[in-house]
């Protein structure tokens, strides 16, 4: 393989493992999920972000803070379960 190794490929170098090589149509897939991530996650941010300046009551900004922290994390969570599927339909 020729060019940058994707994070994929690096970690499965560190781990010892053989990253199987992606096909375009794979690759393509695990673009288009990170791209639906990015903005499902600024989507979150901006959302908890006019919240949290709303907010006076500081048990509540830091309980909005936390949801905003889970969510993402759910959301980056669900991408790379995507993007694990994607890479075994190989």
């Amino acid at each position: 393989m020729s060019g940058m190794k994707s994070a994929y490929e690096l970690a499965m170098d560190r781990l010892g493992g053989e990253a199987n090589e992606l096909t375009d149509e794979q690759k393509t897939a695990i673009a288009e999920i990170d791209a639906k991530m990015k903005a499902k996650v600024a989507e979150t941010e901006i959302m908890f972000d006019q919240q949290l300046a709303a907010e006076s009551d500081p048990a509540k900004a830091a309980f909005a803070q936390q949801t905003r922290q889970d969510q993402i994390a759910k959301i980056k969570r669900d991408a790379e379960e995507e993007k694990e599927s994607v890479r075994r339909d190989s």
